[in-house]
């Protein structure tokens, strides 16, 4: 047997290095270097001559593809579903809903048509994944289709493909599965490179879709080396709040579709449902509008959202007083403050600030930032925005209310809700405060201020 030899790989840019050193040199990130040992095994030459082909032959080969995975928010986010030889990596925190996501794809795909599903369970037996598939099958599922594949070998998992072909395969987790050509324990990054490589290949040469299961970092990052998003043809991100049902499926990377597109789904105990109307997860109470309640229109992918933020401030006797944000990063709230407290006169210096995003949704939309602006001063004069009011608008820090992406669907969309224009247009902070905040509190009719 060779000598093993070793190199270090960087987790954040995945470029390999001979020596370690604290520093990467390629991105300069710290501590990011570990050593990855390779094992030098003598094979054969291949002698098998490569085939090549031209793009026409190459589109007729591959002309019915695309498998529908029958989940509509799914699809929706992945372009046309399945692609024949596709990689995907779900990623996402503990307990936000993959295992589960991938259980209804499996009986979705296995109701529609004649597919068998290999579900690999590395992390759980296979009573778990059956006890969560009786769980969540319906009538016109067939579960008989379903392969449960109990084993954290790839080696065993590439045999077992082999005497029992599938028309998809899942890997529940990749952080869990090992080689044996390898010493070091499952969930290195020898051991994710290895088996991520396996795997891969046997999806391209047998043009089986895969998807395999990611774990995330403490600060939401892809566990693991970078290189695994690069050779993967599409990363999806399950996000969402544990406290809140809501939980938003993102297309990081996409070779065969759209990346920027969201699923929307809700957490029940039958599983994870598709958002019909995703307006009344993030609104507490349309027929009334309090102090310190603003609303307005979000895009979630190509689809605006209409949310609601709202504000509470509070005097204070701390020398430095509080920001509190939910949903909205912290420097955001602070900037807005700053903007307040310069061009309106607010003295947000002796006030707490407190800010929150209704049902869970954490917004980095410029275009929520009037809204923010608005719900802060709302609460600041104990006045309420007239009655269904939305805000449209990024702020600048000369208090100038500055044009946003996508004006022309979020206008469209208002006016389907009902909100008419504020008319005439004001593009000032200033301007627009004394406007709203008039001594007459009577209903008015809805408006949309952009």
């Amino acid at each position: 047997m060779s000598k093993p030899s070793s190199i270090f790989l960087c987790s954040s840019c995945g470029n390999e290095f001979p020596k370690w050193s604290g520093q990467c040199p390629a991105c300069k990130n710290w501590n990011t270097l570990s050593e990855l040992k390779l094992q030098n095994t003598s094979s054969p030459t291949s002698t098998t001559s490569l085939k090549s082909t031209t793009p026409s032959s190459a589109l007729k080969t591959t002309a019915k593809s695309t498998l529908p995975s029958q989940i509509g928010e799914l699809d929706r986010v992945l372009g046309p579903g399945l692609t024949q030889g596709g990689v995907y990596l779900l990623a996402g925190e503990p307990g936000i809903g993959k295992s589960t996501l991938l259980t209804q794809l499996t009986l979705a795909l296995t109701s529609a048509t004649q597919n068998t599903i290999t579900y690999v369970c590395s992390e759980e037996n296979a009573a778990q994944v059956a006890t969560r598939i009786n769980r969540l099958q319906k009538a016109s599922h067939h579960p008989d289709r379903i392969s449960l594949l109990e084993t954290s070998n790839v080696e065993a998992i590439l045999k077992h493909l082999n005497t029992h072909p599938s028309t998809t395969l899942i890997v529940d987790s990749i952080q869990s599965v090992a080689s044996d050509t390898l010493s070091t324990t499952a969930g290195s990054m020898s051991q994710i490179r290895s088996a991520s490589n396996l795997l891969i290949h046997f999806a391209k040469s047998t043009g089986t879709p895969t998807i395999l299961v990611g774990h995330v970092t403490k600060s939401g990052q892809l566990a693991g080396p970078k290189l695994l998003e690069h050779m993967v043809d599409v990363v999806l991100q399950l996000e969402g709040d544990r406290h809140h049902d809501l939980r938003l499926l993102r297309g990081v990377k996409n070779r065969f579709g759209p990346t920027d597109e969201t699923g929307l789904f809700q957490m029940t105990s039958s599983g994870l449902i598709e958002v019909k109307n995703p307006g009344s997860l993030f609104l507490s109470d349309q027929s009334a509008t309090a102090p310190g309640s603003a609303k307005t229109l979000v895009m979630e992918g190509t689809r605006p959202l209409l949310v609601e933020i709202q504000a509470l401030t509070v005097p204070t006797e701390l020398a430095i007083p509080r920001r509190v944000a939910q949903g909205i990063p912290v420097p955001k709230l602070q900037l807005i403050c700053a903007v307040l407290t310069k061009h309106l006169n607010l003295k947000l210096n002796s006030y707490d600030v407190f800010v929150n995003v209704t049902g869970g949704l954490r917004l980095t939309d410029p275009a929520a930032d009037l809204s923010l602006a608005l719900a802060i001063i709302s609460s600041y004069k104990n006045l309420s925005l007239p009655i269904n009011s939305l805000a449209l608008g990024e702020l600048g820090l000369l208090g100038e209310i500055r044009p946003i992406a996508y004006l022309d669907k979020r206008l469209k969309e208002a006016k389907n809700l009902g909100y008419q224009p504020l008319d005439p247009k004001i593009n000032n902070l200033k301007k627009l405060s004394a406007t709203l905040f008039s001594s007459s509190t009577k209903p008015q009719k809805p408006q949309a201020s952009a």
